[in-house]
């Protein structure tokens, strides 16, 4: 997949080798929410987007949580 159809948050967990499920369990959201956030089908709160932006020690910035939007085709069951 071409690297610019998916979102930051995306690219971050793939180089980081982090499945959706991880990032739910830091959340506390359920592993299908985290899958549209992370494919830019959803949006998420502003608190929620700075705690992804603290977890990811600031590779992904919160703007980049809350503003991306994607056409990213990536399975649920993936990490991106």
């Amino acid at each position: 997949m071409d690297d610019t159809t998916i979102t930051p948050l995306a690219r971050w967990m793939r180089s980081n080798k982090l499945r959706d499920q991880w990032l739910a369990d830091q959340l506390g959201l359920s592993q299908p929410q985290v899958c549209r956030i992370r494919r830019g089908q959803t949006g998420t709160s502003p608190e929620r987007a700075f705690q992804i932006e603290r977890l990811t020690k600031g590779k992904v910035k919160a703007s980049d949580v809350l503003l991306f939007r994607a056409n990213d085709t990536t399975p649920c069951a993936e990490a991106a």
